[in-house]
Parts: structure tokens; C-alpha cells; sequence
């Protein structure tokens, strides 16, 4: 639920910390930080946001930007700001101007922190967080450069615009410094920008002042926390399915953490965390993006790739291609892009746990070899080092699992059993553990890759590997265990109803019969902070409404009840925790979501479930509010002009909020207070707008 709160609120809670530029001009609504402090931005929607030399903490909590030909927020002029992460904010930049969500200049940086969920998305040629770029491929002296960026924690989801990188840089621009050392991270490129990295540098058959090689991911540096990252927005994380992998691939050529398409991944270390990152179509799932065939293209003294992992470091790097026409192109899982001349470096050390899987015909670790070779030259890594230490699986679909042709190659044999036992193929297997899986023939219709006989899957592998720890762990999908405890992701101040009566809010959780179908509906819940008799009530109001599992306590932020507060659809959803089904996955017409018991998460915080309504006034906002009953309501006290009174009284001005889909609600609106109007609205997807996630309403007043 967004609340917007009135301009003098914000004006007040802002300049109470320290002095703000604000200007709320007619369709505006836009901040200027200029001084050091600390400032919130709270439940309101901005149309923009610049922070410009300054030191200081900015809080987002509930907060919404949205940004018309501009980056949603700017941060520029040496600034140093820690974004604090509370509730449920959501940045979008403009899809049609060079922008960012954030947009961090060269020379500031940004961190962030705090247990809040960040949605960020970029805007065209723009990274969600990091740098917009150019269409325009310039010599590097000319290039727009990014500031450095630094997470601590929080939950960040970043989708890149068009050419841009989830974090980090956009379109024809170097990265910088991106450090991650906690928190869950998404990050997603967009049409061959990389996950967290660089943008679209250049392409292989390109005529332009840079070659490939030339762009360039920066340092990028894991510590901790949990990252995933992928080249396009809609790649699934499911790596215990070949065809699912593949069948999500867009072939978007880049890496998921490192260079974009034609670009170098000069220095990438991890230390620890849990990583999977993806690339697809000749870029690498960690390393460079695709390259070129072309030597005219090619600036090999120019093309880096420098790879470190150890630590007690998780990954998982993958790099999958789905074109059965371009099943050769493939780039390394961990290495080189495609049609490049070097697989660079790669050193994997310590207790490092590395699973490395090219699902091409690319090695999983080292240099590609795919499609020709620049100057007629096969590509080899410079060095390869894996220390005794690592837990390894690497392997490819038709290539030598690691690099064996690096000029420096170090790796003891054990791994192997024999020298000879690189070859993922009709040979042997580059993995380790493998002495009592079954061999497995995998074979998918829609990409005709297959297994070859007598070997063992690596699809197998994983999936015993899942199945011995939920035997071990007393886990979903051990044999015998029929129920478990699914989780419930909801909407903010929505609920679930179940056909029992049951209500659940966002982070509780149910215990279900695996395979079996359940009905519930969806539910927007009382959130007035005043009792019947226009009292305030004792809780403390509008606390974050995604704290984390241990402090969560929804009484506190809003209760569905029957017939007495909150509002329940009328649409009947379904679901099935399945001990079967590999992904979860939503049937349309049925209504009907299907959730794998190994990851047994509802999530109805999509379209599919409800709409965030944002009622407005065809004739001006001012001194005009709505209200919705049983959620929002005029409390029958005299309105008093004071901050507390706009703290907690109801209706709302410029009320946005979120319904059910296929409810009808009755709202009112309000003139000071005193009301002027009702009508019944009917609560529905936007035809013109469907992937949009709020609907405006106006009253004809």
C-alpha cells in the first residue's frame, strides 16, 4: 500500500531534519538535496529526486519515484549518501530518456542498507542502478563514467533499461566499483547489458572508435550475502532443469556478472556469499561478454579477463544458449565470451564450492573456442590455479570441462582421476562425487540437446544431490513427506483468505498437504489508525510493512475480518504445493499457482492478484480526499490543521492504495474533509496498460 501524504506533511517531515529544496508545481512533485544530513522519503510517489554534494543518509520507506525524461534519482556533484532501506520502495525511470532508476555520477557514491525491498528499474540505455549511456560508440576519453556503488544489505531488485547493466553501467560506458558485501540481490541486464557489470559495449560486426574489448565491467567485488545475476529479466534461476534454463535464454550476449556484449571483465572477485550468475549466447556467466570473429573488431591487448573466487564462497556460474542454430557459440560458464582471444585469468581458491556449467559446447572453465577464432588463433586462458581446497563441478555439454590447452595451468588430478578425463562426452566427466549416480540420458525437444549415453548428467547430479539433503534434512521432497510449511508473500496492507477462513499476511506461514489443491481469495485489510469512536489506537502506525520474519507482526500495520474490516475479492484463486513441479508457474484460466515443495513461496504480489488504485481529482487535488470503507474512513472528529492530525486522521489526500482485482469498492470523496460524493469502482487490470502495476481513478471534482 502506498500512502500519499499531503505536500505540507512532507514539506514539514523534510525540512524538520534539515533544509530541502521542494517544488510541487501542478503535475510535479520533485526534491532537491542540497545541504548534508539526514532526510526520509517516505509514502509519497516523486517525480524525481537529485541529491547533489551531499553527505548524508536518505531513507526510502514506502517510497515511489518515477521519472519523466530524467533518472529517478540523481546523485551527483562528490556526493556520499547511504540510502537506508525500509518498507517497500519502488524507482522506475523513464523507458523512453537516457536514464537510470539511481544514477550515481562519476565521482560520487552511493551505499545502501537496511532490511527494506528496493524494485529499481533503469530507464533506456541505463543501468538500474550505476549510469545511463549513448547510442553513440566514442573514444573512451569521451565516455560518461559511474560512480561507485556499495551494498551492505537489504533485498534490491534491479532491472536494467534497454543496453544496460542491473548494476553498474549502461550503454557504451565503463563500470566502476561495485562491491556487495550482504544483503539478496537480483540484478538483471537488459538487450546485452550484463547482470551486475557493463552495458552493450560493442558488437562483433560493428563499425565504431571502439573495438571489442575496449568497454570494460570494472572491479566488482562479492564479499557476502546472496546475488544473483542474470543478462536479461525474464532468465530463470532454475538450474536443475535444462530445458527450463534454456528455454528462458533470450540470447542476450553478455555475462551475467562481468563485461556486456563486446565487453572485458577486467577484475572480478569474490570472497564469499552465494552466487549464481547466468549469461547467455556467447557471454559468460562469470567473465567477458560475447566477442568477435572479426580481427579488425578485436583489440586483444585490450581484452581482460581476471576472475578470483575463494573464500567460503557458493557459486554457480552457467551460460546457456537455447538457438540450436548457435548451439557452438557458445561463451565459458567462468572465462571468456565467445570468439575472443584470451580466457584471461581464473584462480579458485580456498574452500571455495564452484559448480561451472556451459550448456553449449564452450568449456566451463577458460577460454572459448566457439565460431572463428580471432587471427586464425585458438583461444587459451593465460592461467588457470584451482587450489586443493575447492569443492568443484564443472562440465560442458560437448567441450573440455576446464581449459586443459591454459598456458598456465594448475590443478591437481584428483579432481579428475586421470589426466585424460577432461571431456564431458562419449570419454569421461570433469566432475567430482560422481561414483554412485546413475548415468542419465537428458534430452529436450525444443533445443535437441542430449546426453550422451553412458555418461553421467549433470541434470542427474543435481537432482540426487537435492534429494539426498531433503532426506537428510527431513526436507520437502524426501521420500514419505507429504505436508510443509509454504510461505506467504502478499502485497503491502493485503491479505489472503483461505476458503477454511484462515488469514494469512505477507510473511506467515501455512501448513499445506503437498498435491493438493487449496482455494483462497485475496483481501485489502483496515488500515485506519483510529478505532469506531475516532480514538487513536495504541499501535505505532505505518512501521515498515517488510520487516524481517522475527519482527513481524501485522496486527500492528492493518487485519482482515470478516464482514467488519478490510475488503475480500470476489475473484477465487487457486494453488498446489507440488512435489513434482520443477518452477512454479501460473495458469491464467484457471487461476491456479503451481509451487515446487522445494521452494514453497505464494507469491501474490503480481498483477495477477490485485491493482494499486491511485485516486486523483479531474480538478485539482487541494484540500480534497478519499476514502474507502472499511479500509480508509472519515473518523467523524473535527479535521484540526496540525501534524498529527495529518499523521492520523482518514480519508487520505492523493489516496493510492491496493484492491483485490475483480472487487467493487465504495469509496468517498471529501472536500476539507466534508463529503461531496461516493461511487463504486470496480477494481481491474488497465486494458491500454497491462504490465503496469497501478491504475489511476479520477473524481470528477
Amino acid at each position: 500500500m502506498k500512502k500519499v501524504l499531503s505536500f505540507f506533511l512532507v514539506l514539514l517531515m523534510l525540512t524538520s531534519v534539515v533544509s530541502v529544496q521542494f517544488y510541487a508545481a501542478e503535475g510535479e512533485n520533485t526534491v532537491n538535496i542540497t545541504e548534508d544530513g539526514n532526510y526520509t522519503l517516505d509514502e509519497n510517489d516523486y517525480d524525481a529526486v537529485t541529491i547533489d554534494g551531499v553527505s548524508g543518509k536518505i531513507t526510502l520507506e514506502d517510497a515511489g519515484v518515477f521519472s519523466v525524461g530524467r533518472s529517478a534519482i540523481l546523485v551527483k556533484g562528490g556526493s556520499n549518501v547511504t540510502f537506508v532501506l525500509k518498507g517497500h520502495t519502488t524507482i522506475e525511470a523513464d523507458a523512453n530518456a537516457y536514464s537510470c532508476g539511481i544514477e550515481v555520477e562519476y565521482g560520487s557514491s552511493v551505499t545502501f542498507e537496511g532490511e527494506g525491498t528496493l524494485n529499481v528499474t533503469g530507464g533506456k540505455w541505463g543501468a538500474a542502478i550505476g549510469s545511463y549511456g549513448t547510442d553513440t560508440n566514442i573514444p573512451e576519453n569521451e565516455r560518461v563514467k559511474v560512480g561507485e556503488i556499495t551494498i551492505n544489505s537489504g533485498n534490491i531488485n534491479a532491472f536494467a533499461g534497454r543496453r544496460g547493466a542491473g548494476i553498474g553501467a549502461g550503454y557504451h560506458v565503463n563500470g566502476n566499483i561495485v562491491t556487495i558485501n550482504g544483503g539478496v540481490i537480483h540484478a538483471y541486464g537488459n538487450e546485452c547489458g550484463a547482470g551486475i557489470g557493463c552495458g552493450y559495449g560493442t558488437s562483433g560486426g560493428a563499425i565504431g572508435t571502439a573495438a571489442v574489448g575496449e568497454y570494460d565491467s570494472g572491479k566488482i567485488v562479492i564479499n557476502g550475502g546472496e546475488v544473483y545475476a542474470a543478462t536479461a529479466w525474464n532468465q530463470s534461476f532454475d538450474i536443475s532443469d535444462l530445458a527450463a534454463l534454456n528455454a528462458s535464454d533470450p540470447g542476450s550476449f553478455a555475462a551475467g556478472i562481468g563485461g556486456g556484449y563486446g565487453a572485458s571483465a577486467s577484475d572480478i572477485e569474490i570472497n564469499g556469499g552465494t552466487i549464481i550468475a547466468i549469461g547467455s549466447c556467447g557471454g559468460a556467466g562469470i567473465g567477458g561478454g560475447r566477442g568477435t570473429s572479426k580481427t579488425a573488431q578485436y583489440n586483444k591487448d585490450a581484452y581482460k579477463v581476471n576472475i578470483k573466487i575463494t573464500g567460503n564462497s557458493n557459486v554457480t556460474a552457467i551460460t546457456a544458449d537455447n538457438r540450436a542454430k548457435e548451439i557452438n557459440s557458445g561463451g565459458a560458464a567462468i572465462g571468456s565470451g565467445r570468439g575472443t582471444h584470451t580466457g584471461g585469468t581464473i584462480k579458485i581458491t580456498g574452500n571455495a564450492k564452484v559448480t561451472a556449467i556451459s550448456a553449449t559446447q564452450a568449456p566451463a572453465i577458460g577460454a572459448s573456442k566457439q565460431k572463428s577464432p580471432v587471427d586464425g588463433a585458438i583461444p587459451v586462458a593465460e592461467l588457470i590455479e584451482i587450489g586443493d581446497g575447492v569443492e568443484l563441478f564443472a562440465v560442458s555439454a560437448g567441450a573440455y570441462a576446464v581449459d586443459k590447452d591454459a598456458a598456465s595451468f594448475s590443478i591437481n588430478d584428483n579432481y579428475f582421476g586421470s589426466s585424460d578425463r577432461y571431456f564431458f562426452g562419449e570419454d569421461a566427466v570433469a566432475i567430482t562425487g560422481t561414483e554412485n549416480i546413475k548415468a542419465e540420458s537428458t534430452k529436450s525437444e525444443k533445443d535437441g540437446y542430449t546426453v550422451p549415453a553412458g555418461t553421467v548428467s549433470l541434470w542427474a547430479n543435481i537432482k540426487k544431490a537435492e534429494i539426498k539433503d531433503d532426506e537428510n534434512e527431513g526436507g520437502s521432497q524426501g521420500a514419505g513427506i507429504n505436508k510443509g510449511n509454504l510461505k506467504i508473500i502478499a502485497p503491502l496492507a493485503m491479505a489472503l483468505r483461505f476458503e477454511n477462513g484462515g488469514v494469512f499476511y505477507s510473511g506467515d506461514e501455512a501448513e499445506v498437504d503437498y498435491d493438493k489443491e487449496y482455494c483462497f481469495q485475496m483481501c485489502s485489510v483496515d488500515w485506519s489508525t483510529r478505532d469506531t469512536n475516532g480514538e487513536k489506537k495504541i499501535h505505532k502506525p505505518y512501521e515498515t510493512f517488510y520487516p524481517n520474519d522475527t519482527a513481524w507482526n501485522h496486527s500492528s500495520h492493518g487485519v482482515y475480518e470478516d464482514e467488519t474490516k478490510g475488503l475480500r475479492g470476489t475473484v477465487v484463486y487457486r494453488f498446489e504445493v507440488s512435489t513434482t513441479a520443477k518452477r512454479p508457474s501460473f495458469d491464467e484460466a484457471e487461476r491456479k499457482f503451481i509451487v515446487p515443495a522445494r521452494n514453497a513461496v505464494l507469491r501474490t504480489d503480481v498483477n495477477k492478484c490485485f491493482m494499486a488504485y491511485r485516486f486523483k481529482f479531474s480538478k485539482g487535488d487541494y484540500n480534497k480526499q478519499t476514502g474507502i470503507d472499511k479500509v480508509v474512513y472519515d473518523t467523524g472528529k473535527e479535521h484540526v490543521n496540525t501534524l498529527e492530525d495529518f499523521r492520523y486522521n482518514k480519508p487520505l489526500e492523493s489516496l493510492s492504495v491496493n484492491l483485490p482485482l475483480g472487487s467493487t469498492v465504495s469509496a468517498n470523496a471529501y472536500k476539507n474533509y466534508e463529503k461531496i460524493g461516493d461511487a463504486d469502482v470496480f477494481i481491474e487490470i488497465d486494458s491500454e496498460h497491462t504490465d503496469r502495476c497501478y491504475t489511476d481513478w479520477f473524481w470528477p471534482y
